[in-house]
């Protein structure tokens, strides 16, 4: 997701995987208050494997996109990119990638800045097609992420976080995304901008930049109600964002992010449990405004 700025575009997004501690697990209880069978402090809960289940190599990976159509995969191990080709969307001379997911089967839902929706399969980026994607109830700029109906399930729904005309503080609109028919249902209104993941236990979480002199933030969107009942302080990532994009992984948050005069994306480890920040690294010469992974993703990196 990005800030845009009229006159002069100021953009930048990520979203980066890691593999966390190795072995972690979490009880696999329901240690929150919403009754949905997952453990609200840790996107690890459950075992390790998560729900992989018929899954694809390629659908357990995290993809990235940066502003000039670049789309790479990301390898939480070495924290290194490969570049796997640029995205061909026919999406019109001025429009850029603003936001990105991935579904379980492998195709990369593309927003771009012109409010249009791709569907791009990731084994062939040539294979880039429009949606019927209509903006309803003016939601043109969102963030979005796909989570498991229930634990380790094999279905999904893609969520959405935004608004009219892009962030711009405030509230944004969390929706739930038919994308067979491509309609949104609306949730409930949220405190800023966020940019989404889902997880295959059936979360949803939102990484929230600093707004207004706000603490950026790491919490746990309730999809029944738009509620947070989990939230972690991320102090030492304040400061004005241009772009910024988030992902679970392994057991653990990675949260792509670009502020002030930075000239590529930094990318942060956050643990799963604690919320503590565990390292960072530059992506040098990067500047991602998209990233995706999808529910195959494993939840405990054994």
């Amino acid at each position: 997701m990005r800030i845009f700025t009229w006159g002069t575009l100021v953009l930048a997004t990520g979203s980066l995987v890691a593999c966390g501690p190795g072995g972690r697990n979490s009880n696999g209880g329901d240690d929150d208050d919403d009754n949905d069978g997952t453990d609200g402090g840790n996107p690890g809960g459950g075992d390790g494997g998560g729900n992989a289940n018929n899954c694809s190599e390629e659908a357990k990976l995290v993809y990235v996109v940066d502003e000039d159509d670049t789309f790479s995969k990301f390898d939480p191990a070495t924290r290194t990119f490969t570049d796997l080709g640029r995205l061909d969307c026919p999406a019109g001379f001025s429009a850029s990638p603003f936001s990105m997911s991935v579904d379980r089967d492998a195709f990369a839902w593309v927003l771009y800045s012109n409010d249009d929706l791709f569907r791009v399969d990731v084994k062939d980026l040539s294979s880039c097609t429009k949606t019927t994607w209509n903006s309803p109830n003016n939601l043109n700029k969102f963030g979005m992420g796909f989570s498991t109906d229930i634990v380790g399930g094999t279905t999904d729904t893609l969520f959405i976080a935004g608004g009219e005309d892009g962030p711009t503080g405030g509230s944004s609109n969390l929706a739930a995304v038919d994308t067979g028919g491509l309609t949104a249902q609306g949730v409930g209104s949220i405190a800023g901008w966020p940019e989404l993941t889902g997880t295959g236990n059936a979360e949803l979480w939102g990484f929230f930049p600093s707004s207004g002199g706000s603490t950026p933030r790491i919490s746990r969107i309730d999809k029944a109600t738009a509620g947070m009942p989990t939230n972690y302080p991320l102090s030492s990532l304040a400061g004005t964002p241009k772009a910024w994009a988030f992902a679970a992984w392994g057991g653990d948050f990675w949260v792509f992010l670009k502020k002030g005069s930075e000239s590529s994306t930094r990318v942060y480890q956050v643990d799963g449990m604690t919320g503590m920040v565990e390292g960072m690294t530059t992506a040098s010469g990067r500047s991602i405004v998209g990233a995706g992974v999808s529910t195959c993703a494993p939840v405990v990196v054994q």
